[in-house]
Protein backbone atom coordinates (compact mmCIF):
# COMPACT_ATOMS: atom_id res chain seq x y z
CA UNK A 1 0.00 0.00 0.00
CA UNK A 2 1.27 3.11 -0.87
CA UNK A 3 0.82 6.96 0.90
CA UNK A 4 0.06 9.52 -1.78
CA UNK A 5 -0.84 13.28 -1.20
CA UNK A 6 -4.10 12.78 -3.33
CA UNK A 7 -6.19 10.06 -5.26
CA UNK A 8 -7.00 11.30 -8.35
CA UNK A 9 -7.48 8.57 -11.37
CA UNK A 10 -4.05 9.75 -12.79
CA UNK A 11 -2.19 9.97 -9.56
CA UNK A 12 -2.79 6.34 -8.89
CA UNK A 13 -2.27 5.45 -12.59
CA UNK A 14 1.16 7.25 -13.32
CA UNK A 15 -0.54 9.84 -15.85
CA UNK A 16 -0.06 12.68 -16.25
CA UNK A 17 -1.45 14.14 -19.68
CA UNK A 18 -4.11 11.19 -20.14
CA UNK A 19 -4.05 7.60 -21.10
CA UNK A 20 -2.65 6.47 -24.04
CA UNK A 21 -3.76 4.16 -26.82
CA UNK A 22 -7.43 3.61 -25.55
CA UNK A 23 -8.59 1.13 -28.08
CA UNK A 24 -11.05 -0.53 -25.92
CA UNK A 25 -13.30 -0.02 -22.69
CA UNK A 26 -10.99 -0.65 -19.95
CA UNK A 27 -11.03 -0.50 -16.17
CA UNK A 28 -8.72 2.01 -14.87
CA UNK A 29 -9.69 2.20 -11.14
CA UNK A 30 -11.55 1.07 -8.21
CA UNK A 31 -11.55 4.50 -5.71
CA UNK A 32 -13.58 3.94 -2.91
CA UNK A 33 -14.04 6.24 0.69
CA UNK A 34 -15.65 7.73 3.41
CA UNK A 35 -16.33 11.29 2.81
CA UNK A 36 -16.48 13.47 5.36
CA UNK A 37 -16.41 16.89 3.50
CA UNK A 38 -16.07 18.67 0.24
CA UNK A 39 -14.27 21.40 -0.67
CA UNK A 40 -14.67 23.49 -4.08
CA UNK A 41 -11.24 24.25 -5.81
CA UNK A 42 -11.45 26.89 -7.82
CA UNK A 43 -8.64 26.70 -10.98
CA UNK A 44 -7.96 29.42 -13.48
CA UNK A 45 -6.20 26.71 -16.11
CA UNK A 46 -9.00 23.73 -15.15
CA UNK A 47 -12.67 23.30 -14.74
CA UNK A 48 -13.55 24.00 -11.12
CA UNK A 49 -13.46 20.81 -9.08
CA UNK A 50 -14.10 19.24 -5.32
CA UNK A 51 -11.46 18.15 -3.06
CA UNK A 52 -13.19 15.52 -0.81
CA UNK A 53 -11.54 14.92 2.56
CA UNK A 54 -11.84 11.88 4.72
CA UNK A 55 -10.09 8.62 4.02
CA UNK A 56 -9.81 7.07 0.67
CA UNK A 57 -8.40 4.14 -1.28
CA UNK A 58 -7.89 3.63 -4.44
CA UNK A 59 -6.69 0.74 -6.76
CA UNK A 60 -4.95 1.33 -10.13
CA UNK A 61 -5.15 -1.06 -13.69
CA UNK A 62 -2.67 -2.29 -12.07
CA UNK A 63 -3.63 -3.73 -8.82
CA UNK A 64 -1.62 -1.34 -7.01
CA UNK A 65 -3.40 0.17 -3.67
CA UNK A 66 -2.73 4.06 -2.71
CA UNK A 67 -4.07 5.43 0.20
CA UNK A 68 -4.85 9.20 1.24
CA UNK A 69 -6.61 11.80 3.08
CA UNK A 70 -7.79 13.59 -0.36
CA UNK A 71 -9.84 12.75 -3.37
CA UNK A 72 -10.76 14.33 -6.34
CA UNK A 73 -13.19 12.15 -8.65
CA UNK A 74 -14.21 12.79 -12.11
CA UNK A 75 -18.19 13.05 -13.45
CA UNK A 76 -20.56 12.31 -12.61
CA UNK A 77 -18.96 10.28 -9.59
CA UNK A 78 -18.09 14.21 -8.19
CA UNK A 79 -21.58 15.75 -8.82
CA UNK A 80 -23.14 12.45 -6.95
CA UNK A 81 -20.61 12.24 -3.65
CA UNK A 82 -20.85 16.42 -3.23
CA UNK A 83 -24.47 15.81 -3.28
CA UNK A 84 -24.43 13.49 -0.88
CA UNK A 85 -21.77 14.80 1.45
CA UNK A 86 -23.68 17.96 1.28
CA UNK A 87 -26.60 16.27 2.25
CA UNK A 88 -25.75 14.92 5.04
CA UNK A 89 -24.70 18.08 6.68
CA UNK A 90 -21.25 17.23 8.75
CA UNK A 91 -21.65 13.46 8.84
CA UNK A 92 -19.41 11.29 6.87
CA UNK A 93 -20.59 9.38 3.63
CA UNK A 94 -19.55 6.29 2.43
CA UNK A 95 -19.11 5.32 -1.76
CA UNK A 96 -17.42 3.25 -4.15
CA UNK A 97 -17.34 3.66 -7.59
CA UNK A 98 -15.32 1.62 -10.85
CA UNK A 99 -13.74 4.26 -13.24
CA UNK A 100 -13.09 2.81 -16.98
CA UNK A 101 -11.74 4.75 -20.09
CA UNK A 102 -13.37 4.21 -23.67
CA UNK A 103 -12.37 5.28 -26.97
CA UNK A 104 -14.24 9.16 -27.52
CA UNK A 105 -12.73 10.42 -30.60
CA UNK A 106 -14.96 13.42 -30.22
CA UNK A 107 -13.49 13.69 -26.85
CA UNK A 108 -10.20 16.14 -26.56
CA UNK A 109 -7.79 13.23 -25.32
CA UNK A 110 -9.70 10.58 -27.69
CA UNK A 111 -11.10 8.85 -24.78
CA UNK A 112 -13.71 9.20 -22.14
CA UNK A 113 -14.53 8.09 -18.74
CA UNK A 114 -17.23 5.77 -17.16
CA UNK A 115 -18.30 5.51 -14.10
CA UNK A 116 -19.91 2.59 -12.23
CA UNK A 117 -21.18 2.81 -8.64
CA UNK A 118 -20.27 -0.13 -5.85
CA UNK A 119 -22.80 0.88 -3.62
CA UNK A 120 -25.40 3.54 -3.02
CA UNK A 121 -23.37 6.08 -1.02
CA UNK A 122 -24.64 6.20 2.34
CA UNK A 123 -23.95 8.09 5.83
CA UNK A 124 -20.93 6.15 7.65
CA UNK A 125 -21.63 4.90 10.56
CA UNK A 126 -17.92 5.01 11.78
CA UNK A 127 -18.96 5.76 15.45
CA UNK A 128 -21.47 3.36 15.99
CA UNK A 129 -19.65 0.73 14.75
CA UNK A 130 -16.46 1.87 17.25
CA UNK A 131 -18.97 1.82 20.03
CA UNK A 132 -20.36 -1.37 19.44
CA UNK A 133 -16.53 -3.40 19.70
CA UNK A 134 -15.89 -1.27 22.36
CA UNK A 135 -16.24 -3.91 25.21
CA UNK A 136 -17.57 -1.87 28.22
CA UNK A 137 -21.24 -0.31 27.78
CA UNK A 138 -21.20 3.36 27.96
CA UNK A 139 -21.81 5.45 30.81
CA UNK A 140 -25.71 6.01 31.17
CA UNK A 141 -28.09 7.68 33.50
CA UNK A 142 -29.34 4.58 34.35
CA UNK A 143 -26.33 2.66 34.74
CA UNK A 144 -25.02 5.20 36.85
CA UNK A 145 -27.99 4.89 39.31
CA UNK A 146 -27.35 2.10 39.28
CA UNK A 147 -23.50 1.55 39.91
CA UNK A 148 -24.43 4.22 42.60
CA UNK A 149 -26.73 1.59 44.51
CA UNK A 150 -24.00 -0.98 44.34
CA UNK A 151 -21.53 1.37 45.93
CA UNK A 152 -19.30 -0.05 49.27
CA UNK A 153 -18.80 3.14 51.19
CA UNK A 154 -16.63 2.86 54.35
CA UNK A 155 -17.97 2.63 57.89
CA UNK A 156 -18.65 6.56 59.48
CA UNK A 157 -14.63 6.30 62.28
CA UNK A 158 -16.29 6.59 65.48
CA UNK A 159 -14.32 9.29 67.73
CA UNK A 160 -12.57 8.20 70.91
Amino acid sequence: MKICKRITIGAINGVRKGFKDVKSRRKVARILGIAREANLKVSETMKDSYCFVGEFKGINEAGEVYVSATCYLPEPAQGLLRAAVEGEKGNPVEFGFDFFVKPSPDAVLGYEFETEALMEHRPSNALAELEARVAAPALTHETKREDQAHEVRPAAKKGK
